[in-house]
């Protein structure tokens, strides 16, 4: 019984050192918990996109397009060759 009294005070002060608190410790010593994972849904990868000028190999200005989020994101949009469409965009073509 002293042993463990003892193996528990060194790793309480081990704990305390890095600062920890009482319950953490508590949290540390229970190991009947399980943890369950749940997939969660890809999140949808492409855009539609409204064209503002034409881009080759894509399309001509005006034309609404499906295109990947990467591509729209990272070369449609900085150039200003395409915008997100909204309903307020659909209401004007």
């Amino acid at each position: 019984m002293a042993t463990a009294t003892v193996t528990a005070a060194s790793t309480l002060s081990w704990l305390h050192s890095f600062g920890a608190t009482q319950n953490e410790t508590t949290k540390v010593a229970d190991k009947n918990r399980v943890f369950v994972v749940y997939a969660q849904k890809k999140a949808k990868k492409t855009r539609k996109i409204i064209l503002k000028e034409d881009v080759e190999y894509l399309g001509k200005k005006g034309q609404l397009l499906d295109v990947k989020a990467g591509y729209f994101r990272n070369y449609l949009l900085p150039t200003g060759k395409a915008q997100i469409i909204t309903s307020s965009l659909l209401k004007c073509v």
